[in-house]
């Protein structure tokens, strides 16, 4: 089963030092892309395999400012560090985020114990279980199955409901379909569907998607892992 969130056991740092270093960062993180050799070389030196050990060793703030201590990396950098990593995590928002979903189906799910949208991903990935849910439900399976897709393009970073609506209306339907459409294609589509629409997206530019494909590969390789289990 594929999971909401990308594992951190999964992406090993140096996997993670080949995202950062290929990035085009963000003002307040270009730092991050300083002196990397040394400073993960330091990070593994201090047994850090994978975001998993990252997370653990880094989990708060007496802990950054005791490894900070130990590896001479500042905790200034640390911090960045954190939060970058932690971009490559999904976070689980409410179904009533996605625009066009009746709010009766969203109680109704509720009712079920499907708060969000990692509960519907994580519990509806099979035709299988999509018909039993629709069958005890009401909910009509295509109903659910649009629900899945939304929830399966909210995995990446910086989709939320309204941009994970916009990216469906396109006509891409998979995480996997996000990276494998061309740029260009992805951002005229998606501007043609908020500009007839009016969803309160904003105008998309090329560095959006970008980053928005470069996350959505991460998800991909890492459920392609989860699934050779």
């Amino acid at each position: 089963m594929k999971q909401y969130s990308n594992d951190p056991a999964m992406i090993s740092l140096e996997e993670f030092r080949k995202l950062t270093a290929g990035r085009n960062m963000l003002p307040g993180r270009v730092s991050l892309q300083e002196d990397m050799e040394e400073r993960f070389d330091v990070l593994k030196g201090s047994g850090i395999e994978n975001l998993e050990d990252l997370f653990r060793l880094l989990g708060s703030k007496p802990k950054i400012d005791n490894f900070s201590a130990q590896t001479g990396l500042s905790a200034d950098y640390l911090v960045l560090l954190k939060r970058e990593a932690g971009s490559y995590l999904a976070r689980p928002f409410p179904l009533s985020n996605f625009p066009g979903i009746p709010y009766e189906y969203v109680e109704i799910l509720k009712s079920r114990g499907i708060k969000n949208t990692k509960d519907l991903f994580e519990q509806v990935q099979t035709d299988q279980q999509q018909a039993r849910l629709a069958e005890s439900t009401g909910i009509p399976v295509y109903r659910l199955k649009e629900l899945f897709t939304l929830c399966d393009l909210s995995r990446i970073t910086g989709v939320g409901g309204i941009f994970a609506r916009v990216i469906y209306e396109a006509g891409i339907r998979s995480t996997w379909e996000f990276t494998n459409t061309e740029l260009t294609t992805i951002l005229t589509s998606c501007q043609t569907v908020i500009e007839k629409h009016g969803y309160a997206a904003g105008k998309l530019g090329k560095e959006d998607i970008s980053y928005g494909i470069n996350y959505a590969k991460v998800i991909v390789a890492c459920d392609n892992k989860s699934e050779k289990k």
